[in-house]
């Protein structure tokens, strides 16, 4: 992949990998999803009209690059996403987001807590850092609580990911924190992937997590068994039909936070997949 974003003082491994793909890939799509449009032709026309002009054949020139995007192909320079920012907000934290650097094999921890934890909202970061009534220097948890996983859960975005991952990547030797750890990831990323842009995506998402995640540790420590994409695209299905069977005018009126709550209220229901046990990764008790 082509990197046009490249900055010289954040070095990376190199300029083509999936976490790169996903990044774009998902940029592209929430891009497309709030300009309400079909094609990349009217996300350049609306994103960069001076791109179309008049060539030496007097045919409209329409640069091709936004099919790039989509596949994940380039990364866009730091222009076009402060461009695009100011036409729909949100756009580039999606791209620049903690997240992705936290979930390189090569990233220092340690090093992105001291300088970067900062960059994830407040909600996160109080649940992150233990209380302190003196204002003195702020400390890390360290352990996330089950009533902690939860309320990170319960937030199910980009921040809440990319706090999950560090306290994985901090308790990768713990095989009973990684476990619980590792279902609140799968947890929060059934209950992202609902929604759009985000459910556009899905399958590439659980694919990234695997790859520097899961696979990291022995399979016996993992939530995910051999088909895990295949599982998780079952579980997604199950967790859509629970809302689809729900009041549909209700449904409309529930703001984000309520639709996760229905969500993680629901996985609360069912039962995990237990890899010394024969079963689906989800039992659904509910219905």
């Amino acid at each position: 992949m082509k990197n046009e974003n490249f900055e010289p003082s954040k070095p990376r491994i190199n300029s083509m990998d999936d976490i790169d793909m996903l990044r774009v890939g998902l940029w592209y799509t929430f891009i497309k999803y709030h300009l309400y449009v079909n094609s990349n032709y009217q996300i350049s026309r609306i994103i960069e009209p001076d791109n179309f002009r008049i060539n030496d054949h007097r045919k409209i020139y329409c640069d091709k690059k936004w099919r790039n995007y989509q596949k994940g192909l380039n990364v866009p320079n730091s222009k076009l996403v402060e461009q695009v920012e100011s036409i729909i907000t949100g756009s580039s934290s999606i791209i620049n987001h903690l997240l992705w650097q936290v979930l390189r094999e090569s990233a220092d921890i340690d090093l992105l807590i001291q300088q970067s934890i900062g960059k994830l909202s407040w909600e996160v970061q109080r649940i992150l850092y233990k209380s302190n009534k003196y204002n003195c220097a702020r400390k890390l948890v360290e352990i996330l609580s089950s009533k902690k996983l939860m309320q990170l859960e319960q937030l199910a975005s980009l921040d809440a990911l990319a706090a999950l991952v560090i306290f994985y990547r901090k308790g990768v030797e713990d095989a009973r924190s990684i476990i619980d750890i590792s279902r609140a990831i799968y947890r929060t990323l059934l209950i992202i992937c609902v929604k759009k842009p985000y459910s556009n995506i899905s399958e590439s998402l659980i694919l990234l997590m695997h790859s520097q995640l899961f696979s990291l540790v022995d399979p016996k420590e993992s939530v995910l068994g051999d088909s895990f994409k295949e599982d998780f695209k079952m579980d997604l299905q199950i967790l859509k039909n629970q809302f689809s069977m729900m009041d549909n005018e209700k449904l409309a009126d529930n703001t984000w936070k309520e639709d996760v709550r229905v969500s993680s209220d629901f996985l609360e229901k069912v039962r995990f997949h237990n890899l010394f046990e024969e079963s689906t990764i989800m039992t659904v008790e509910a219905i």
